[in-house]
Formats: C-alpha cells, sequence, structure tokens
C-alpha cells in the first residue's frame, strides 16, 4: 500500500499547530472567555498529536516491512497469508488514519471558525470599551449638570422663601395701605376744605400785590425823585470826603472831578477803598475793573484807581491798613503821604510818607512801581506776577506784600497762586495767607 500522503499531513498539521501557537495573545479581558474556549480545542490537538506520532510509527514500520518483503520475496509465497491478513490491518489502519485525518481537518475548521469569531469579539470588545469610556464621560458631565440642578434647586428654594416673605410682607403693607387710603380719604377732605380757603386767601394776596406793586412803583418813582434832589445837593454842596465826627456807614461822595459815588465812612473820617473777610469776590480782575472798582462796598470790594489817583492827586492822604489772620490776631500799619500816580503813568505808587504800626512796613519795598492785572503786565519779572497772586498790586518782581491776592479761607496757602501777604508781620512765610485786610485813606491834616 501507499503511503507517500501520511507526511503531507503531518506537515500541513505541524504549520497549523506552530500557525496557533505564535499567535499574538490576546486581550488579558478575554483569557478567560478564551481559555474555556480553547480547552477542548488543545485536548484535540494533543490527540492529533498522538496520531501524528502513531502514523510516524507506522512509517516506519511500512519501511521496516518494505526491506523485508524485499528481502524475504523468496519467502513470499509461505508469507502470502500472513501478509493478507497484515494487509487487512493495514488497510484498516488506513481506514482509521483516513477517519482520523477527516477528524482533523473538521477540528482544524471548527479553530479557524472559532479564530475568527474571536477576532469579532475581539473588535467588539474594543468599541464595547470605547462606549464604556464615551458613557463614562457622558456620566461625568451628567453628573456635573446634576450638581447645578441640585444648587439651582437649592437657590429656587431660597427665593421662594424670600417671595413667600415678601408676600407676608405686601400683605401687611396692603392691609397698611388700606388703613392709610381710609385717612388719606379723611384728609382730603380737610385739605379741600383747606384748598378752598387758600384759594380765597390766594386771591385776597393777589389782590395785596397788585396794591403792594402800585405802592412799590410809587416809592419808587419817589426814591428817583429823592436821588435826583441828593445828586442836585450834592452837586451844588457836596463833599469830597467821608465825615468826621459823625457816625459811621455808608456816604456819598463828590471829589473834585469825578462824579459823586457811595463809599463806606467810619466815624473819624476814614474812607474804605479796599475789604476782603470771606473770599465772596474775586479779585483776579482786568485792568479796566480795577480801574472803574468792583464787588459790593457793604461786602467785599475795591473802590477802583481812578477814584483813589484823583482824590489823593488833589489833597496830600494818609493810608490807613488794617489786616487779620485765620486764629484772630489782627494788626496795622499807617502811612502819612499816600498817593498813586495817573492811568498814563500806571496808576504807580508815588508816595507813602513814614509808616508807623507793628505790622511793619512791607509796602514801601514796591515804592514807585506802576499796577499790573492780569491783562497788563506793568511788573519787572520775567513772568506775570498778578497771574502768580490772582490779582492786581503794586509789583516789582513781584512783591513782599499784596492784599489782593488768591483768598484761602482756612489762611493756608494750597497748590496754585499765593495768597493775601504782608511778609513783615507773617515772618515772610508765605504759606500763612491772610484772611482779612482793610484799606483806608482820609485828607492829611495839615
Amino acid at each position: 500500500m501507499n503511503f507517500a500522503w501520511l507526511p503531507i499531513c503531518l506537515s500541513l498539521w505541524l504549520l497549523k499547530s506552530q500557525s496557533f501557537a505564535g499567535a499574538e495573545p490576546v486581550n488579558p479581558q478575554c483569557n478567560n472567555y478564551c481559555v474555556e474556549l480553547l480547552n477542548p480545542l488543545m485536548g484535540h490537538l494533543q490527540q492529533l498529536q498522538q496520531l501524528s506520532d502513531s502514523n510516524a510509527e507506522l512509517k516506519d514500520t511500512a519501511n521496516t516491512r518494505e526491506m523485508a518483503i524485499k528481502d524475504l520475496q523468496s519467502q513470499l509465497t509461505v508469507a502470502e497469508r500472513e501478509l493478507d491478513s497484515k494487509e487487512d490491518v493495514l488497510a484498516a489502519q488506513a481506514d482509521k488514519i483516513k477517519y482520523q485525518s477527516e477528524v482533523l481537518q473538521l477540528k482544524e475548521d471548527t479553530i479557524n471558525k472559532l479564530t475568527k469569531k474571536l477576532s469579532e469579539a475581539k473588535v467588539k470588545f474594543d468599541v464595547a470599551g470605547r462606549q464604556l469610556s464615551s458613557n463614562d464621560a457622558k456620566i461625568k458631565d451628567l453628573t456635573k449638570q446634576l450638581s447645578i440642578q441640585v444648587e439651582q434647586i437649592k437657590d429656587q428654594r431660597k427665593l421662594v422663601a424670600k417671595v413667600n416673605t415678601l408676600t407676608e410682607k405686601e400683605n401687611k403693607l396692603e392691609s397698611r395701605l388700606a388703613s392709610a387710603l381710609s385717612q388719606i380719604k379723611v384728609q382730603e377732605d380737610v385739605v379741600d376744605k383747606k384748598d378752598a380757603l387758600i384759594k380765597k386767601q390766594n386771591a385776597d394776596i393777589t389782590t395785596i400785590k397788585k396794591e403792594i406793586n402800585g405802592l412799590s412803583y410809587k416809592l419808587k418813582s419817589v426814591s428817583e425823585e429823592l436821588n435826583e434832589v441828593t445828586d442836585d445837593l450834592l452837586k451844588s454842596n457836596g463833599t469830597d470826603r467821608c465825615p468826621s465826627g459823625g457816625l459811621g456807614g455808608i456816604y456819598k461822595v463828590k471829589p473834585r472831578g469825578l462824579k459823586h459815588f457811595a463809599v463806606p465812612c467810619n466815624a473819624t473820617g476814614w474812607m474804605t477803598i479796599q475789604r476782603r473777610f470771606n473770599g465772596s469776590v474775586d479779585f483776579a480782575r482786568s485792568w479796566q475793573e480795577y480801574k472803574n472798582g468792583f464787588g459790593n462796598i457793604n461786602g467785599e470790594f475795591f473802590l477802583g484807581l481812578e477814584k483813589i489817583h484823583q482824590m489823593t492827586a488833589a489833597v496830600p492822604h494818609e493810608l490807613y491798613i488794617k489786616i487779620g489772620m485765620f486764629y484772630g490776631s489782627t494788626s496795622y500799619i499807617h502811612y502819612d503821604n499816600f498817593q498813586i500816580g495817573s492811568e498814563s503813568e500806571a496808576y504807580a505808587l508815588k508816595s507813602l510818607g513814614a509808616s508807623e504800626g507793628p505790622a511793619g512796613d512791607s509796602l514801601s519795598y514796591n515804592l514807585n512801581d506802576k499796577f499790573s492785572t492780569y491783562d497788563r503786565d506793568n511788573d519787572k519779572a520775567r513772568g506775570n506776577c498778578a497771574v502768580d497772586h490772582a490779582g492786581g498790586w503794586w509789583y516789582k518782581a513781584c512783591c513782599i506784600s499784596t492784599l489782593n491776592g488768591k483768598y484761602y479761607s482756612d489762611g493756608i496757602k494750597k497748590d496754585g497762586p499765593q495768597g493775601i501777604q504782608w511778609g513783615t508781620w507773617q515772618n515772610y512765610n508765605y504759606n500763612v495767607s491772610l484772611t482779612a485786610s482793610e484799606m483806608m485813606i482820609r485828607p492829611k491834616k495839615v
């Protein structure tokens, strides 16, 4: 019999065995499943191995017998019965081998199918793993959203509690409002009665106002007539100075070369030409304003350079200056021959005479200096002293005194323009700003 097919079958079996043994390990997660699945197959493989070993032995036996047949060919006749018997055995074994080969093939097919299913299962397992990871992320996101919703629910509960509280308050307020409306109704009745009374009173007031307006018009006419009479009297019998020995107050004077004007006078005949005490008037004024005068003669004011010039040029005058500090301290200085020039001379400080007083002489430094304002710079400084001090004065470059500087109500100079100064009295400390000043003149006694 021909056994040439046996090595081929065994080779195929070995190749299958090696291919299976050399396969890459599968995912550890499916080890248990794979072991349960492959245990029967491994048993079959062991059986196949045993069959293979048996086939090898049969092959060796066949070769030996072929050699024996060749050697014993001479004895062929004698051994035919034995040979026939052995051929029957070999035929039976061949049938058995064929059957086992078919079984082996069937098992190989089964292994291939299982391997394919295993690959498919691995793919499904990987897909399931990815889905599981995705589901984990979704679960985390949903958990976070759930936490947010829980906090929102807590906030809503707090809001509900607040709403309930507000509702209770609203109910109480509505109750109080109803009570108040009832009281208002009563008050409205009272108000209506009072309105009627007020309307009647308003009508009476309107009538009275008309009468007052008529009287005011008549009074104004009388005042104008009185002023005209007074002006006529001043023109005919006017005085050029404040009365001495009389009562202090506002008087009208008529110096030579000027129209009559009102001016503050004291009981000793001093005429106030400049006064500051509360900062109500801004002294950063133009040349024209300093020429004509500005302010309120009942409060802070400057009489006017032209008036001062006309009076001091016609008759020798004295100058008396009173100054004060924030904490209440006061002082004074007296000059016995005060005179300023004309506008063509820029109202220069022409004369002061002798000085006397505890405040010290801080004005002689500016003797013969011209008057300067922010729009008429007559000083000798590079800049404009009137701008630096926020007021007009007789500046050199600039001065040790100025009574027209910026007013600081607390007596302390801040950043910005210089304040009201009298250097000799404040020890030349220009961080101190005076809070009161008054300049007065009167004709010099001969």
